[in-house]
């Protein structure tokens, strides 16, 4: 019969296949990928920054703990108070700084 749904088996050959005919179709598809993979490393920098934080709060002198609300977190408080931290541990605080800023 002329009324047969032909438009009906190719969008079902491209749904059941997994692959795009449509150019269109395959650039969304393409483009939600790259969306999905960027909110991956924005998330994976998220942790990191989170574990530099929570590495610094530990490392802080009790002196030092008291003003993080003040200046910004851990991060900046120590930044700022570099001349606090301990000698032997200012290589270490520079450097998961540097992480921090870099992340």
């Amino acid at each position: 019969f002329w009324l047969k749904p032909f438009w009906l088996k190719p969008i079902a050959s491209a749904l059941g296949s997994g692959s795009f005919d449509c150019p269109a179709h395959a650039r969304t598809y393409r483009a939600a990928t790259m969306m999905s993979m960027e909110a991956a490393r924005e998330a994976a920098k998220a942790k990191a920054k989170e574990q530099i934080e929570a590495q610094l709060g530990e490392q802080a002198p009790r002196s030092l703990k008291m003003l993080f609300p003040c200046c910004g977190g851990p991060v900046k408080t120590m930044e700022t108070c570099m001349c606090a931290v301990p000698a032997d541990q200012r290589d270490q605080v520079k450097k998961a700084i540097e992480k921090y800023k870099n992340a």
